[in-house]
């Protein structure tokens, strides 16, 4: 109960900063500044955990979701229009930074460092390891990091140099390969039990998800890891369940952070709608995870259908969209937030082995992907991919790639959301139609530009500004750079 209500204390705080439009408040940590914690890393690990559930499930979850065009903004309301328009400044979001590198990821770190000193080498591995996560979903978010000096305010570094992407990666990796060699030291490790949101204390698992997303790292350029690629997926030894935190309740500062924030702490419930770039893509194909991911309408006088909106058409009249007249997002009080699902580790075997040209082992391990992230939602895939729409077909390493990585897109939905932000720039897909969603010519799931985008031509974001909190209070933190300027990992 005490842990549930540190969640509870955390996430209400991401919350409201999250629901006055992006304004920090005082919870929010900086990376830059020494912080005195005496706590021990029972304590340590599991607040980390949560300070990166509340900002990973929350506002990176609902940009996710936005710019991978799952969901945008109502017309009758404007929350969300900023994102949905691509118009985010460097005060954008800043609580992001703050309270990952602030918060989670100070914890995180000093978590290891006294278990350490301690020889507690289990949670010396975990803090490690989900360090090594955070690290990931902020560099691929930012292109560049304070790793090597960055955390060390303490140590009386505040101006910490910040490094380049590759670099970044190069030590995400050693930093998991350092917590694989004290799970994998031959000596016996207790469990963290209940102090362990994601596996309650399995170190197996902690292993998995070390090696699974040394995969996803290492991914980021194929061509030159190819052999340490190849080495892990013979090694088979990648995640098999779900990396998520499932302690959340039906109740007020404890529930999933979106749905806390937007369907809690808004003074309007309807500001996620369902992008017919999704919804299209869902009725097409007879998913019946639309029933999932979205709400049936509830406009009066109206039969209740499924209906979308076009992306970052907030400024549609009410009179061709009245109120009710699209689905709402579904989102649940106790949804997990997943850093790394079971889906997402198979999705991620299947394209290396497409990238290999193993079209054998890339259907085993696709079909195996959709299958779980079908059967998260209690639903079943075979007819879909047994000779049905979404069988998996042999072909060009980059008609293999599409496939895969398009089904990843959907299972993102209420999921994974920020990582198929990622994909789509990563690998290209799904890909950018010229077309408008309303075009009978439109092919339904390809992305299509925002309505209102501040973007020239079919320009996509691709990152976020480097955050004011960091320049205001770090001299070496990078000049401003565009939000569609792509990183060195992004397809060109």
């Amino acid at each position: 109960m005490k842990n549930i209500k540190k969640i509870g204390f955390i996430l209400v705080a991401s919350a409201l900063s999250f629901a006055s439009c992006t304004k920090d408040l005082d919870i929010n940590r900086s990376p830059y500044n020494p912080v005195e914690n005496d706590a021990s890393p029972e304590l340590l690990f599991p607040s980390g955990v949560a300070y990166s559930a509340a900002k990973i499930g929350g506002d990176l979850q609902l940009m996710g979701a936005m710019w991978s065009q799952h969901y945008t903004q109502n017309n009758s309301s404007n929350q969300y229009t900023g994102i949905d328009s691509y118009n985010l400044t460097i005060s954008s979001y800043n609580g992001i930074w703050s309270n990952l590198m602030g918060g989670g990821m100070k914890d995180l770190l000093i978590s290891k460092e006294k278990a350490a000193t301690a020889g507690l080498w289990n949670f010396y591995a975990a803090s490690g390891i989900m360090l090594a996560f955070d690290y990931h979903v902020l560099v691929d978010l930012y292109g560049d990091l304070p790793v090597t000096e960055g955390l060390q305010g303490d140590k009386g570094i505040y101006t910490p140099k910040w490094d380049d992407g590759k670099t970044v990666n190069k030590l995400i990796v050693e930093q998991l390969d350092d917590a694989i060699s004290k799970i994998e030291s031959g000596k016996p490790l207790k469990s963290m039990g209940a102090q362990d949101f994601l596996f309650d204390g399995d170190l197996d698992n902690w292993h998995k998800f070390a090696n699974t997303l040394k995969l996803k790292v290492l991914m980021r350029d194929f061509t030159a890891n190819t052999a340490a690629i190849t080495s892990l997926l013979n090694g088979g030894n990648l995640l098999d369940t779900d990396a998520k935190m499932t302690a959340f309740l039906d109740a007020v500062n404890k529930s999933n952070p979106l749905f806390e924030s937007d369907r809690r702490a808004l003074n309007t419930f309807a500001n996620l709608r369902a992008s017919k770039t999704l919804l299209s893509y869902l009725q097409k194909n007879n998913d019946p995870r639309i029933e999932d991911f979205f709400e049936l309408t509830t406009e009066q006088g109206k039969p209740a259908i499924y209906a979308g909106l076009r992306q970052g058409d907030y400024n549609a009249s009410t009179t061709d969209y009245p109120p009710g007249s699209t689905s709402r997002a579904k989102l649940g009080a106790t949804d997990a937030v997943y850093f790394m699902s079971y889906a997402e580790s198979e999705f991620l075997q299947a394209e290396a082995w497409a990238r290999l040209n193993n079209a054998g082992k890339a259907k085993i391990h696709y079909d195996l992907a959709v299958s779980a992230a079908f059967s998260r939602w209690s639903k079943s895939a075979t007819t879909l991919i047994a000779g049905g729409v979404y069988e998996f077909k042999a072909g060009t390493v980059e008609k293999m790639i599409e496939q895969i990585i398009t089904q990843k897109w959907v299972a993102a939905t209420r999921c994974q959301a920020w990582d198929s932000f990622y994909d789509q720039n990563r690998t290209g897909y799904p890909v950018m139609s010229t077309l408008d969603s309303d075009d009978p010519a439109y092919i339904p799931g390809q992305y299509t530009r925002s309505i209102t985008s501040v973007l020239i031509g079919q320009e996509i974001p691709r990152r976020l500004p480097y955050p004011k909190i960091s320049s205001d209070n770090n001299a070496n933190t990078p000049k401003a750079v565009a939000i569609n300027a792509k990183m060195w990992w992004h397809k060109q």
